[in-house]
Formats: C-alpha cells, structure tokens, sequence
C-alpha cells in the first residue's frame, strides 16, 4: 500500500501584528494558506492552490495584511486572468491568492521581493496585471539577496559564529553550506537555535530545506525534533509546525516549554474556493 508523506507546514510571523501566515503542502501539488490570529490562537482558512508555491521567497506584510508571493507554474484565472505566466510576483491580501497586483518573471533563479524595511530602499515597478500604486504607501518592494533564510532573517534571526560560514565563490547561491541562525526570546530568558541539515531537493521538505531547532534555556538546551519550523511571538510564546502537520502554541518561559494550543491540520483536503470579496480590492 502505497503511503504518502504528511503536509509539510512553513509559517511567517508578521513583525508588527500578533498573526502568522501558515503555507500548508500536500496533498500532491495543493498548497492551503492560513492565518493564524496568536492572542486568540484561532485560524483563519485561505486559498487552495494547485501549483508551485515558494513560501521560503514570499513575505508577509510587518502589519500582517498583505502576502508579497512568489509562485512558479501556470496561472488561473482566480489569480491573474489569462495570462500565459509560468513564474511571477504578486501581492494579495493574506491568507488568499487574488493577484491585486502582478509582475511576470523569466524564471524561478530570482530570490523573491519582500516589503521594504524602514530606511530600505523599495521600489513600486508597473504591474504586468493589476494596480501596484498603492503600494507606495507601504514604501514598495525590494528584490530578496541571495542568503540562507533570508525570510528569518528579516524578522530577527541572525548568524550564530559557530555556524559555517558563507563561501560566495565556491557557493554563489548560497545553497550548500549548513547555516546556524539564532534568535532571543522576546523578554529574555531563552534563545532559539536552527540549524541548517542541508540541501535535498528529493527529500518532502519546503524548497529542500528541513533545519533543526533547538531552544537553549540558560545552560539546558531543548531539542525539538518534531519541529519542522519554529519561531516566537511578540509576547516570547514558543510557535511551532511540526513535522506531522500540527501547529503548536507553547510556553517560552518554562523548561517544559508547555503546550498551550494546537491545531491538526494532518486531515485538511483541498476546498478551492473564490477569494471574498474584501481580498479582491486594495
């Protein structure tokens, strides 16, 4: 018989809002995005799409709002029309799909754009489809460098020295080498640690990565190995999606790091629906 791996679950936490967007895989080629709401530890369902989605190059918006999405397969006309695009960039209102603005891309070697920072230099190019002006006042996009976890990175993560160093010459892409990120807990008291185990694009993993994480309590380190992605609140709670397709709210503060709240999101199957109304206007 023959068995299929569980969904693998990747999720972004908004920088200035208590809400997370959770990117769901499987089965097959569906993708299924949900808002997660932190303070009430309630999900918000989204789109379903069937094709190719790269959750490591997308970026949700500091206020939660908006998904920046890169996406490398034929579109539909939910998305964007008609258009014959086989990779493209485009902004919608998180958790659903709904191009209000796209641009086409000649391939999927770019890196993604994200929401420039304060003192970043975006930019708001003409869209290929839809209305990108109001995106100005948001400071535009800016195009993603070429780094490990570039996502993580924007919200806070960092290089820990014990980790392998970056080699631009022999690794341009920045593909091969085994990064270790780390992140204090907001408030203090524990520090979150992952740790790249390499890339295998074979493997059941989000865009071939699957790290490791660890939370390092003091002198005590607690491994985490259900963790297929984890990641902390504003208010220092412990967020993880495990690798059996849980989300999990956990107490940061206790060496238990007790459960506080989960969600199986094991038995979803695909439900395609229009997006509403509200997500298909600026």
């Amino acid at each position: 018989m023959q068995t299929h791996p569980p969904p693998r679950l990747y999720a972004q936490v908004a920088t200035a809002a208590p809400v997370a967007l959770v990117f769901r895989r499987g089965p097959g080629g569906w993708w299924h995005l949900l808002r997660w709401h932190l303070e009430q530890d309630a999900l918000e369902p989204g789109a379903w799409f069937r094709g190719t989605l790269y959750p490591r190059r997308c970026d949700l918006s500091p206020d939660g709002a908006l998904l920046a999405a890169f996406a490398g397969s034929p579109t539909s006309a939910e998305f964007l029309g008609e258009h014959p695009w086989t990779a493209y960039l485009l902004v919608s209102k998180a958790p659903w799909l709904f191009a209000l603005a796209a641009w086409h891309e000649g391939g999927t070697w770019s890196r993604g754009h994200h929401f420039a920072a304060a003192g970043e230099a975006g930019a708001v190019a003409p869209a290929d489809a839809g209305d990108a002006s109001p995106l100005r006042a948001r400071g535009g996009l800016a195009p993603t460098p070429v780094v490990q976890y570039a996502a993580e990175r924007r919200r806070g993560w960092e290089d820990d020295p014990r980790g392998e160093p970056r080699d631009p010459r022999r690794d341009p892409w920045d593909e091969r080498r085994q990064a270790r990120l780390v992140k204090p807990r907001p408030g203090g008291g524990a520090r979150l640690v992952l740790e790249d185990q390499g890339l295998d694009l074979r493997a059941p993993r989000i865009e071939g990565r699957s790290p490791a994480y660890a939370v390092e309590l003091g002198r005590r380190t607690v491994a985490l190995p259900e963790a297929a992605w984890a990641d902390w609140d504003a208010r220092g709670r412990l967020l993880v999606a495990t690798r059996d397709a849980r989300l999990e709210l956990r107490d940061g503060r206790a060496a238990g790091l007790a459960l506080r709240g989960a969600h199986d999101l094991s038995a979803l199957r695909p439900d395609p629906r229009p997006a509403p109304g509200w997500a298909r206007r600026w």
